[in-house]
């Protein structure tokens, strides 16, 4: 203190804390539980006496209070002839397949007791909502998308009588082929058919042979029998990919190049199918990828056409957004396409075959773009009989330079 005044000023006033003031009494209701809710399924049961039944059996004694899941997997019980793996068995119970005494049981792990009738039917149950987010759309309401997969155009045929084509976009992750699991396109496709007309058992077959780990356009085959292969020689699919890949191109790629589908691209059980001639140069090492101006048949060739491009970084950085175009359907036309695209010196982003290149992208852009390829099918031209129907939609917003225009900063 300076004076004794302020001394005996401050002995007068003594520094107190601060009162505390009680908090106010709010009165706070709990909100209602949802647990339930979520849990419960929206769906329309099939009527029992309305199914096909497949299989049906009584729960012996040795089987009593076991789950539902175990029992239908046991060898000596009638279902387990028809389940050949423990998820197919859980799909078709959460599905609406199984009943037991006549009664539509959508929990795995329901506990049956001796005498009850458990039954496997051939129809689904008519599931807006599943605990395995499979949507089955309404035939009479609006489409919604199923695991991804959106129908995007039916067009009838006159050969043979009764079939279809439909045009499906496929999300990346899922196999166009395959009865074994209900997650394919091929049951996906053939679950909507069966649900869109009651009473037919259709037959579905891809047509196109997308890569797993590419999404795009795919072509199937609906008919009520199994389709031939009469129906299918007249028809010619034309692919239109869109592609982002690393480096600037050249004046010439702007222009449009034509490149052969090379042999080195093809699985190695498919070489086998070639003559030994090609079998030969394969020995050689002959890994020519010469391109060419003039126009070759897109039944065994690329078309490969620059048509934007984005420099970023200090400008030395630059991708690029191609076309490329094909009618080879031989299957993994995209694992083709990126490994042409890497033989010419442009690999494609997040390919991983080119992990040095993904490296040296900004930080923004790998957050982005996570674990899928730049690659998707965004087109196709169908050839039947002399006529041609396109069908296309919009590319993906990642194979675009556009899109990383517009959040990356200019150099």
């Amino acid at each position: 203190f300076d004076d004794p005044e302020q001394l005996s000023d401050h002995l007068r006033h003594p520094a107190v804390p601060d009162p505390v003031e009680p908090p106010s009494l709010v009165k706070r209701t709990p909100k209602p539980s949802n647990k339930n809710a979520s849990k419960t399924p929206s769906f329309k049961p099939l009527a029992f006496n309305e199914a096909t039944i497949l299989a049906e059996a009584q729960v012996t004694r040795n089987l009593d209070s076991k789950r539902l899941k175990w029992i239908c997997r046991q060898s000596d019980f009638p279902l387990s002839k028809i389940f050949k793996s423990k998820k197919e068995c859980t799909d078709a119970i959460k599905r609406g397949r199984v009943y037991v005494n006549q009664i539509a049981v959508l929990d795995d792990s329901r506990i049956v007791r001796e005498n009850d009738t458990v039954s496997l039917v051939n129809e689904y149950a008519s599931l807006h909502k599943s605990t395995e987010h499979v949507i089955l759309p309404d035939p009479n309401g609006p489409q919604d998308e199923m695991m991804g997969v959106r129908f995007v155009k039916i067009i009838p045929l006159q050969k043979p009588q009764g079939t279809t084509l439909m045009i499906a976009y496929k999300p990346v992750g899922m196999r166009c082929f395959g009865s074994f699991c209900s997650n394919t396109l091929e049951m996906i496709t053939k679950n909507y058919t069966a649900l869109c007309r009651p009473g037919e058992t259709p037959s579905c077959h891809p047509v196109s042979k997308l890569d797993t780990g590419c999404e795009g356009l795919c072509a199937l085959l609906m008919g009520t029998s199994k389709c031939d292969n009469g129906s299918l020689a007249s028809m010619k699919i034309n692919y239109y990919f869109s592609v982002l890949v690393h480096g600037e191109p050249t004046e010439q790629l702007k222009q449009g190049v034509y490149v052969a589908v090379p042999t080195n691209g093809i699985r190695l059980w498919k070489r086998q199918r070639i003559s030994k001639e090609k079998q030969h140069k394969i020995k050689e090492g002959n890994n020519d990828f010469a391109i060419s101006s003039s126009e070759l048949d897109v039944d065994g060739s690329l078309f490969i056409q620059c048509q934007d491009t984005f420099h970023y970084g200090e400008g030395t950085e630059t991708i690029s957004t191609l076309t490329v175009q094909s009618r080879h359907d031989d299957g993994r036309l995209a694992n083709i396409i990126s490994y042409s695209l890497r033989k010419l010196g442009y690999p494609v982003v997040n390919d991983r075959f080119a992990k040095k290149e993904f490296a040296a992208l900004p930080r923004r852009m790998r957050n982005l773009l996570k674990q899928k390829v730049c690659i998707c099918c965004h087109s196709i031209d169908i050839h039947i009989e002399g006529s041609i129907t396109n069908v296309q939609v919009d590319a993906h917003k990642r194979t675009q330079c556009s899109y990383w225009r517009g959040i990356m900063p200019l150099p």
